[in-house]
Formats: C-alpha cells, structure tokens, sequence
C-alpha cells in the first residue's frame, strides 16, 4: 500500500530524496519536443546539488544567500530565509505549487555599458522573461500581467536546478538562470519589492533541486482529461504513476482543483485499503502532475479475461471491495460519480490483490447526507454508467454511486452491460426509463441473489434503491451460507459470459483509443501533439485490442478503429482503414496509426475526397431522385444538408454560412465548390471533418460551448458575438 514517507528536518538534501514530484527528466515521450520539458534526465549526481548558489550553500532547512549589502573586507554575511516550498510543514504539504510573481524592476543591461532599464519581468515557474516597461515601478503581483502575455517578451530563460541567485544590497539581487547563462541583475523599488523575489527566485530553485532525481517513463494510458505516466525516485527505485492534467483544457481551474482538494482530503483523513493516495501535487506552467501509487495489476475486465475463469465468489469479492470504498468516500461527503471499469485497478499482479478506485476527476463534495448537490446544469459522469437521476435532473447524491456499481455488477456477472444502444441519446434514455432485461439465456447460471441484489442496486426511482449500507450487509455481499440458493455461486461463471466480456472489453479499448485520437485531432497545441503521439503509446492500445495481443492489426480487423472513433456511416469504411495503413502493407501498425493522425490533423486531400464523397451521398438521399445535380461539385444546399444531418453547432454553420456569403458576394454568382476547391476549404474550416467523426463532433460541441476555438482558423470568440 502507497503511503507518504517522511524525513527529519536536519537534511535538505534528505527530505528532498524523499519529497516525490517529478522530475524534470527527458523521456523518449518528450525528447522531440522543441519546448523545455518538465521531466528531464537527471546526468548530475547528487553532490552536484550544492552547485545551485553562488556561494557554498549549506543544505539545512533554512535557506542561505549570499548577502553583499553588509559585507566586510573579510567576507560576505550571510542572510537566511524561511523555507516556505520543500520543507513547508516539514515536507507534508502535499501540493507544491511553482512561484508566479511579475512586476516592474530595473535591469542592468549585458553590454559594456551595463546601463540599467524599466523592464516588466516575470517569473512563472521556471520560466523568467522580461518585456518593454515605460511607466513608473509597479507593485509586484501575484499573477502574470495578462497584456504582457500576449506581448513577446525581450528575453526568455528558463532556469535549472544549477541556477545561482545572489542578494547584492538592499533592493538588488542578481540571478544566474542556469551554468550558461549570463547573470541578471535586478534592482527593486524597495526592500520589501526585493524580498519578494528572493524568496520566489530561491523556492524556484529549490523546487528544482527537489525534482532533478526523478525520472519520467512510458506512458500508462489516456483519457479525456490527462495523460498516466510512470515516475520513477531514480534513488531508491520507487516507482509511481503520473497524472499530467493540462489546466488549459479545461473550463475552469477550479475542477483541477477539486479533485486534487478531494485527493487530499482522502490522503489526510481517509484510511482505507481501496482507495488510491497521492504522493505529492505539483503545479507548474498551466500543467498539474497528481503523482499517486502505482497500480501494476491491470484494469477490473483485463485481469478477469485474463484470468480465464471466474466465479460469483470473485465477482463478490470484488463488488465488496469497490462498496467499502464508496462507504469510506460517502462518510467523508465525498461522491465519485464516475464508476466505471477503467478506474477500478488491481494493485498488483498478485492473484490476491485488492483492487483501488481511481480517476477522481467528477467526484465532488456534499455538505450532508441530507442535502444531495443539485447542480441544475450539468451531467457528470460516464454514459452508461450514470444513475437517471442525474440524467433526468441533475441531481447528485450517494445513490448515484450505488446505480453506478451495480452496473458494474452486471457486467460482472454476464459480459455485458445492461444499457446499450446504437447511439448515446438512445442509451441515456434506456437508463433514465430503467429498461434493462436479465436475459434467462444468460442469467440462468447466476444465483438469485446476485439478480435480487443487482435489480435492487439499477432501481430508477432514488427512494427504492438500496443504500450502500444495505448492499455490503446484503446475503451475496457477505457469503451468508444459509441464504445461498443453491451452490452455483461457487461454479465458475459460463465460457459464454468470458467470450461476451472479451467482446465487451474490446469495444470499451475502441471507444478509449477513439477518444485518445480525436483528443489529439483537435489539441492546438503542437508541442502538446508531439508529445502525445507517441508510437509505444499507440502499440500498447493496439496490443489491448488484438486478442492474440499483436502489435498490428489487419485491415479487415481494423473496423474496431474506425467504431471508435464514431465513423459516420457516410463516410466509406473501407477507404478510411485503407487511408490509416500510411504505408500500404495491409495492417495498421502503431507507426501508421500515428501518421495517419497526422494526415488527419492537417487535413489531407484523401480525407478530404472522402468528405466530398459523403456529403453528395448526404444530399443524394436527401433530394428527390428525379432532379438532376451536377455531381462534380457541393453547393451551399449540400452543406446545408450535411449540417443538418451531422447536427453540427449553430455558431459554427453561421460563420460557415457568412463565408459563403461573402464568397457569393465577390464572385457575384451562385456559389459552388469542386474537389480541388474543397480541398482548400476543407484546411481552413478544420471542424467540417471532426463532424463525420463522432467522438471528435463531441469534442468540437465542448468548443463551441466553451468557446475555445483556437484550432479553427477562421472561427474565433468575435465571429460567436456577431454570429
């Protein structure tokens, strides 16, 4: 079990070895990347940390500079500050986050001269830069000037844990960034301005010394809202795993910080054996890494197929596990709302190992158990997981988790879940009305009372829903010999159950790899990309969804790619596994997958001739049969058409719509494009191809509400405002 260890106070150098964030350490994942990576190898030893001040810094819990202003003939007096990052609290704090301080100063300059000019400088992380500053000095801030964010900086440095910083006098210090750079000299307004920045300058570097020993390693997995790395303490080998979370992908702060709120607060208060514990927060550049323990056994359905057999003893053990835990979280006012097999990991390879609930992203806070959070807005959950209540009014409380775990259940015991449809509206509705069947096909080998617990456990109406309570003192729960109906709870469960399980599993990788893709189609952000696609990534997905575990998948097996990702059915499958296959040898390989994204992401002709084509099929079946159309090019009825069907945003098709305006207008004739034409077209409005994908159409619906459409060219918030 992962637990927090501590250090004594008398060693710096101690308490940081035992301190986990990460490290900034290059991995095969960054190592392209033209930014400065968070994680970077390690080539120092550890006698290498004293280098990181200009003069021989002692490693005690107060940090000492050298201090100029009151030197003598016979040396510099040292001056010590409070350590307020690595040692705060004797390095319990559990979330570190990276000074941002910014305000003006005045910079000596590096020529001859050394001539000293207002400058507005910043400090965000590891990130320092100055900018052009005319006005009169301004108090330090605690965040970034916003007009200075969308301004080039002069210069730009990032600084390394080998950085020195110097207190020369009262209001100037001076800050060496990293071996190679030249020093700067600063000068403050007063002593106060001064200190501000000595401290946050002094606990950048110290944050930088506490993370240089830890390494970052292969991806894990991927999900919607971060990326699981594994993070190895390259001291002692303790190895742990990584949540990255991009704050910028989200549409407020505050949901970042929630969940790292309520991992703190299960860490702290909450001692139980099937719940994941963090590590260590660290917060850095729009960037938080949860580092947390490392679960090696495997997700819930891949252990069980793996296992090959499995019996109503198991799937109780297991559903034992999983209620305690939501008992444990209730107590605390602390709802998961986000049971789903993914985030139910076993801890070890262990054939005994306990399992741990993980992924507390929608989890969130209730005042009481009397007073359920009733948020009036939203949906937070997994689609087909989630409890009708909070599909019908948004309303959350306990019961919600328990509707959540009994769909688990059912799984567990059949293979399948109980809700499913050809679309997601469809499936909502089937859980909102309560429509499930316990199939007698496949229900007639499972105990009575695993069925009465499960129907009990997926009632619609919140008051007849059994409470968590009552699930763990429930007969099948507790093995209670003399209720046992017969002995079929000790059988292992039909091979029909295993084979509709792996069935189920396959489709479950397909949907995440689906998701993983249009994530990476629609992320801006190309040193972002770059690192995310990443070939021993993809091979891993890959691997999870062949069967026989193979590296490649042959093109007739490929459909599963393209079911994930939501083809539409007017696109041709057939042409679109053919375009994944980048390299014409009749199987998809993690190498193709990734060029294919690629092609994809920047819009390439066969992608778009496969649009062209679905969107004359589109308008074919639309028309009447008898009209004749030129086939060689779209007009506006057929993205009219295509809009319609696709249900594409309001927002997007006005501006869509202007444009097409304005082209008429200029051209002065009726407006129409051919395939070349569409081409053009297709690179500029990016979102006309995320329509025929599925997932990727979500993606762009969650961009348009939040308005974040920086990947679409032509689109921006002005164009929302007069649309």
């Amino acid at each position: 079990m992962f637990s927090t260890r501590l250090q004594p106070q008398d060693s710096m150098e101690k308490e940081l070895s035992n301190s986990s964030g990460l490290t900034l350490g290059e991995s095969p994942l960054h190592a392209s990347s033209p930014r400065c990576s968070l994680f970077r190898r390690s080539k120092h030893s550890s006698d290498s940390v004293s280098r990181r001040s200009v003069t021989p810094v002692d490693r005690r819990p107060a940090r000492h500079l050298t201090d100029k202003s009151s030197s003598s003939s016979s040396g510099s007096r040292r001056l010590s500050l409070p350590h307020t990052i690595t040692e705060r609290h004797g390095g319990q704090e559990l979330w570190v986050k990276a000074p941002v301080v910014s305000g003006s100063l005045e910079k000596r300059g590096f020529r001859w001269r050394k001539k000293w000019k207002l400058r507005y400088v910043e400090l965000d992380g590891r990130q320092l830069a100055y900018y052009e500053d005319s006005g009169a000095f301004s108090a330090t801030t605690a965040t970034a000037s916003g007009t200075r964010r969308n301004s080039k900086p002069k210069r730009k440095v990032m600084l390394t844990a080998d950085a020195e910083l110097e207190d020369v006098d009262e209001t100037t210090l001076s800050i060496k960034p990293a071996l190679e750079e030249k020093p700067w000299m600063l000068r403050a307004r007063d002593a106060a301005t001064k200190r501000r920045w000595l401290v946050a300058l002094s606990d950048c570097i110290d944050i930088l010394v506490w993370l240089r020993h830890y390494k970052l390693g292969a991806v894990l997995g991927v999900g919607g809202n971060g990326v699981v790395q594994k993070l190895e303490d390259e001291r002692d080998g303790t190895v742990y795993a990584v949540k990255v979370l991009d704050v910028a992908k989200f549409r407020n702060r505050e949901q970042v910080v929630a969940e790292v709120e309520i991992l703190r607060n299960i860490t702290n208060n909450i001692k139980h054996p099937n719940l994941i514990k963090i590590h260590k927060v660290y917060e850095e550049h729009q960037k938080v890494y949860i580092i947390q323990e490392m679960c090696t056994g495997g997700e819930l359905y891949d252990r069980i197929v793996q296992r090959g057999k499995y019996s109503e003893t198991d799937a109780a053990d297991i559903m034992r596990q999983l209620v305690s835990a939501l008992q444990a979280l209730h107590a605390h006012n602390i709802l998961h709302l986000d049971i789903k097999p993914e985030n139910i990991l076993f801890s070890s390879e262990d054939p005994d190992s306990k399992i741990l609930l993980t992924d507390f992203g929608l989890a969130r806070m209730i005042n009481g158990k009397q007073n359920p959070l009733d948020q009036g807005k939203t949906m937070a959950g997994t689609i087909g997981y989630m409890a009708p209540e909070v599909i019908s009014s948004h309303v959350y409380s306990e019961a919600a988790d328990v509707f959540s775990a009994g769909v688990i259940l059912f799984i567990l015991l059949v293979g399948y879940p109980p809700f499913f449809g050809d679309s997601e509206v469809e499936v909502l509705l089937k859980i909102a009305r309560g429509d499930f069947t316990f199939d007698p096909r496949d229900w007639a080998h499972v105990s009575g009372s695993a069925k009465e617990l499960v129907a009990r456990m997926l009632e619609v109406r919140v008051q007849d829903r059994i409470t968590i309570d009552e699930v763990l003192t429930h007969p099948w729960i507790t093995r209670d010999v003399g209720n046992r109906d017969d002995s079929a709870e000790d059988r292992d469960l039909s091979a029909s159950m295993m084979s509709k399980l792996q069935r189920f599993n396959i489709d479950r990788k397909s949907q995440n790899m689906g998701s993983f893709m249009a994530s990476l189609l629609l992320d801006d952000n190309e040193a972002d990309f770059q690192a995310l696609v990443d070939e021993k990534t993809v091979e891993m997905m890959i691997r999870q969804l062949c069967v026989e575990g193979h590296s490649r998948i042959p093109l007739d097996g490929a459909h599963v790619i393209a079911k994930g990702l939501g083809l539409s059915p007017y696109i041709d499958e057939k042409s679109f596994v053919q375009f994944l296959d980048q390299d014409r040898d009749g199987f998809i390989s993690a190498s193709d997958f990734c060029a294919g994204v690629r092609a994809l992401r920047n819009h390439h002709q066969s992608f778009a001739a496969m649009v062209f084509s679905a969107m004359q099929k589109m308008h074919e079946e639309k028309s009447d049969p008898y009209e004749i159309t030129e086939k060689a090019v779209l007009t506006r009825e057929h993205f009219s058409v295509a809009f319609t069907l696709l249900e594409c945003p309001e927002p997007l098709v006005e501006v869509f719509f202007k444009y097409i305006d304005d082209e008429e207008e200029k051209q002065q004739d009726k407006w129409s494009v051919n395939e070349a034409e569409f081409a053009i077209l297709f690179t500029q409005f990016s979102f006309l191809g995320m329509l025929f994908l599925r997932t990727a159409k979500d993606n762009v619906m969650s961009m348009v509400k939040s308005h974040s459409v920086d990947g679409m060219p032509r689109i921006s918030e002005s164009s929302f405002s007069s649309a």
